[in-house]
């Protein structure tokens, strides 16, 4: 089993490793009830370059927070209808079995991958964070500097870190917040995904639900 020319591979979460919602802060705030006008406003206000990413992440806390107490235990419970995508675990671990570094780039929660278990297969890993104190309260948090057209910072960052050419980087997401990155990666994958933009800029597109179909693209089977 043998790497091709890939050996720094970056993956997007909701939706690439995490099925069952399109973005974890759509499901929380669903489960939460939150206003959704105001969460629209924060919506529109960011992508018309109203107000920054960090401020678009703390208006969603600040709406967290209006439906009373925000603990770990109550936002697992609102992402508890999550479910890995099919193949996750198998594509990781081989992954890292042929040798290549592994990161997230990601607009998810790290409360996400906590919840699967899957921290200790990266050796990177950009994404909001929240913390909690012992008896699980939130107590604080910290806005991704790379998320929507800032992704691709990320992996500028990466290959400076590991003295990689962008040609030598993949990347795996499903939408349009994926579409900065998948385009500066040396190869693009757009999984699961039914976002035009992003299958439109990638190399390979595999539109099934099981990750394992990435790996021809990364490994020599």
């Amino acid at each position: 089993m043998n790497a091709k020319p890939y050996p720094l591979v970056c993956f997007d979460v909701d939706g690439t490793l995490v099925g069952k919602t399109t973005f974890v802060w759509e499901t929380l705030h669903d489960r939460l009830g939150t206003d959704r006008d105001k969460r629209q406003q924060g919506w529109d206000d960011y992508f018309a370059g109203e107000i920054p990413y960090s401020a678009w992440f703390e208006s969603d806390i600040a709406l967290f927070r209006e439906q009373g107490p925000v603990t770990r235990g109550k936002l697992l419970a609102a992402i508890d209808g999550l479910r890995l995508i099919d193949g996750v675990h198998d594509v990781l671990e081989t992954l890292k079995g042929a040798g290549l570094r592994l990161a997230v780039v990601s607009g998810s929660l790290n409360i996400v991958l906590e919840k699967f278990d899957l921290m200790g297969y990266f050796d990177d890993i950009f994404i909001n964070e929240l913390f909690f104190d012992r008896p699980g309260k939130l107590i604080g948090w910290r806005p991704t500097p790379f998320d929507v057209e800032n992704k691709s910072g990320a992996l500028d960052w990466l290959v400076a870190k590991y003295d990689l050419d962008l040609a030598q980087t993949a990347f795996v997401g499903d939408n349009f917040n994926d579409v900065s990155i998948a385009r500066r990666a040396g190869l693009g994958i757009a999984f699961n995904s039914t976002c035009d933009e992003l299958i439109g800029c990638t190399a390979v597109h595999e539109p099934g639900n099981d990750l394992r179909a990435i790996l021809p693209h990364l490994i020599d089977l």
